[in-house]
């Protein structure tokens, strides 16, 4: 089953491994599901919030 895919580089949709209008990596658009139980969430948030400053969106 196919699944529709989003370029990390020009935001577009696609159902390919590699875009087929820059040639970037592809990844799946949607978040993970929530888990109460999840035990690594503290450093992941931290991450993004890493990767934001950095971007300076915060």
């Amino acid at each position: 089953m196919k699944h529709i895919l989003k370029c990390e580089k020009c935001d577009e949709y696609t159902m390919q491994e590699k875009c087929s209008k820059c040639g970037s990596a592809t990844k799946n658009p949607k978040p993970a599901k929530y888990d109460p139980t999840d035990k690594v969430g503290k450093y992941r948030r931290k991450a993004k919030e890493k990767d934001l400053r950095e971007r300076g969106l915060i």
